[in-house]
C-alpha cells in the first residue's frame, strides 16, 4: 500500500448551474488523482508534491465556466481518508454479462465468468471511470487467446488482469507513475491473476519495441497521439484500443489515428468520453 504518511490534496466542487461532466473531465486533465461524485459536491483528490501548479490549474479550469461562481474548498487529508470515501462511494459495476468489477470489502455472487475485486487506492482506479468501462468492452470484444497485449498507463491493473482473464498469453503493463506499483501487485495477488505480466515504471511513449498483438491505451489524447507516432516510428502499428479522449477532441483524434492507414474497428462512447478500436 501507498505510505502510510503520505498526504494528498481534496477539493471539493459544489454542484450548481453548470456542466459536471465537463468539470469532471477538465479535473481528469490535469490529471486528477481520483474522483468522487456525492449527492451535492464533486471530490477531486490529487498529489501535494504539486500543490502550486494544481491551483493555478484549478484556476484555469474556473475560468472556464464564465458567470458562473464556483466556491470550492481545498483541504489536506490522510492517506488513510481516502480508503474510507470509497467504502461509502464505490459499488459493484457490472460492466457487460461477461464481466464484473466490485471492492474488495464485498462478497459478489455474480453470474459474470469474469469478476474482478478492487482495492481502491489513490490514482489507480476502481473502474468506475467511463474509459476504463468502454476499455473493458472493447477488449472483451477483441482478446484473442494467447495474445500478447501492451496494457499502457497500467493505474492498479485493472484491465491487465481482465485481458490475462479473457485468455491473453502476456500483458505487458506499463505505468509513468511509481505510486501504483504496489496496488497493482496487490490487486494481481487478490484476484489470483496468472503470473502472465510484466510491470514497469517508464514513459511507455519512449520505447523502441512494440511487438504486440494487441495495443491498450487507457491514457489522455496527447500522450495517445504520441504513443501511436513513436509505434509508427519503429514498425507496424498493432491492433489497438484507445480511450482517454474527450468527446469534443474526438474527431480530431480519429482523423488523426486514420492518418496511418489504421483498419477502424469500432468506437464507443460514455458520458464526455470515448474510445477507438483498431486493427
Amino acid at each position: 500500500m501507498s505510505k502510510p504518511n503520505k498526504q494528498w490534496l481534496r477539493y471539493e466542487f459544489p454542484k450548481g448551474d453548470y456542466d459536471i461532466e465537463i468539470l469532471i473531465a477538465l479535473l481528469a486533465d490535469i490529471p486528477c488523482l481520483g474522483l468522487i461524485e456525492k449527492d451535492e459536491i464533486i471530490e477531486a483528490y490529487f498529489d501535494t508534491n504539486n500543490e502550486n501548479r494544481i491551483e493555478k490549474q484549478i484556476q484555469e479550469i474556473i475560468q472556464y465556466f464564465p458567470g458562473i461562481v464556483i466556491d470550492y474548498s481545498k483541504t489536506l487529508i490522510k492517506n488513510q481518508d481516502w480508503h474510507l470515501s470509497w467504502q461509502d462511494y464505490f459499488k459493484p459495476i457490472r460492466i457487460s454479462s461477461g464481466i464484473a468489477i466490485y471492492p474488495h470489502w464485498e462478497k459478489y455472487n455474480g453470474t459474470e465468468p469474469i469478476r474482478i475485486a478492487v482495492i481502491p487506492g489513490m490514482a489507480f482506479g476502481t473502474g468506475t471511470h467511463a474509459t476504463t468501462q468502454m476499455a473493458l468492452k472493447l477488449l472483451e470484444k477483441m482478446v484473442r487467446p494467447g495474445m500478447k497485449i501492451l496494457d499502457a498507463g497500467c493505474g492498479g491493473g485493472i484491465l491487465t488482469i481482465a485481458a490475462l482473464k479473457l485468455g491473453a498469453g502476456f500483458v505487458d503493463a506499463w505505468d509513468i507513475d511509481p505510486d501504483i506499483e504496489d496496488n497493482f501487485r496487490e490487486q494481481m495477488e487478490l484476484n489470483d491473476t496468472p503470473n502472465r505480466f510484466k510491470l514497469t515504471i517508464g514513459d511507455v511513449t519512449r520505447r523502441n519495441d512494440y511487438k504486440y498483438d494487441l495495443v491498450l491505451s487507457n491514457i489522455e489524447r496527447k500522450p495517445n497521439l504520441a504513443l501511436l507516432q513513436n509505434m509508427n516510428k519503429h514498425g507496424k502499428v498493432p491492433s489497438c484500443i484507445f480511450t482517454g479522449i474527450l468527446k469534443d477532441e474526438y474527431a480530431m483524434f480519429k482523423s488523426k489515428v486514420l492518418n496511418y492507414d489504421l483498419v477502424f474497428k469500432a468506437e464507443m462512447f460514455q458520458d464526455e468520453w470515448a474510445a477507438l478500436a483498431t486493427e
